[in-house]
């Protein structure tokens, strides 16, 4: 499959150059319906407590149940366990729009999150804390990896929707912002004050657009005061250069993450993350989505 099945729909080259001088980029209105409403379906049931596929229980991923309560909805690597969710994951527009920011020729699925904040927690309880998805991804060779931001619904301020830093992907010093589940953002921005004032940019997306930030730009989400649930859904990416690297903690112990034990092993011994089994191929230039 070509760029030309999706031109209309895929970043300009003033939208790469900014992406790259930005960190993020917000799309155009580039999911159907049609999708939207399948993956919703999907996600239901994976929140009933339904798979499709089931993974192993040790592998220590995220996952809602319904005895977990009312509180903020998590769930990661949907897309292995669902079929719906699975074609909204690996649909090529996505892997098209990663590909063309990040200049790779490939691009493959590395994991998801799907995130619901319920309208009826008090307000810190759906803080979502600045982070980088790079500082979870240290196993990870490459730089160059993405995410892509799905809301299901219009997403209002009131929402608390997906929050960027501007420019911050360019930022030193960020590698261990392991702070997703940190509330007190306020309390987090004071540990970067050379940086202050920040420039904040909500992702008040409409139903059918997607945002992509890199993996190094810092981004959390504020309370959803709105009344209503807000759904999205983040789509993790790998571009071609991607492979395992061994990475140590301060205790010298190399760190491990869910995902490799799913993968098969490269000759090495090491986690293959190019396994089409979970990391599918979702864009090539010759090939379409698996």
């Amino acid at each position: 499959m070509h760029y030309s099945a999706f031109e209309a729909l895929l970043p300009s080259q003033s939208d790469v150059a900014f992406y790259r001088q930005h960190g993020w980029y917000r799309s155009k209105q580039v999911l159907s319906e049609t999708l939207l409403a399948q993956a919703f379906s999907g996600i239901q049931r994976h929140f009933s407590g339904e798979r499709d596929w089931h993974l192993p229980p040790t592998s220590g991923f995220s996952d809602w149940k319904p005895g977990d309560g009312d509180i903020v909805r998590t769930a990661e690597v949907v897309a292995l366990q669902n079929a719906h969710v699975r074609q909204l994951a690996l649909h090529p527009i996505l892997g098209a729009i990663a590909a063309r920011l990040t200049g790779s020729s490939m691009i493959r699925y590395f994991a998801d999150t799907l995130v619901e904040k319920p309208g009826t927690l008090p307000d810190q309880e759906s803080v979502v804390g600045w982070h980088t998805d790079r500082s979870y991804w240290r196993t990870c060779s490459s730089d160059n990896m993405l995410t892509i931001w799905i809301p299901f619904q219009d997403c209002t301020v009131e929402m608390g929707p997906l929050l960027y830093i501007d420019g911050s992907h360019r930022w030193s010093g960020t590698e261990d912002m392991r702070t997703f589940r940190c509330k007190d953002l306020s309390g987090l921005e004071k540990t970067f004050p050379e940086r202050l004032p920040l420039t904040t940019i909500p992702m008040t997306l409409r139903r059918g657009e997607v945002s992509v930030h890199h993996c190094r730009l810092i981004h959390g989400s504020g309370p959803n005061t709105s009344g209503a649930p807000r759904l999205a859904f983040a789509v993790h990416l790998q571009d071609a250069t991607n492979r395992y690297c061994v990475y140590r903690n301060e205790r010298g112990v190399p760190w491990h993450i869910f995902l490799d034990d799913l993968a098969i092993e490269c000759e090495d011994g090491t986690p293959n993350y190019a396994d089409p089994a979970v990391f599918p191929l979702i864009w090539n230039e010759r090939c379409t989505a698996q």
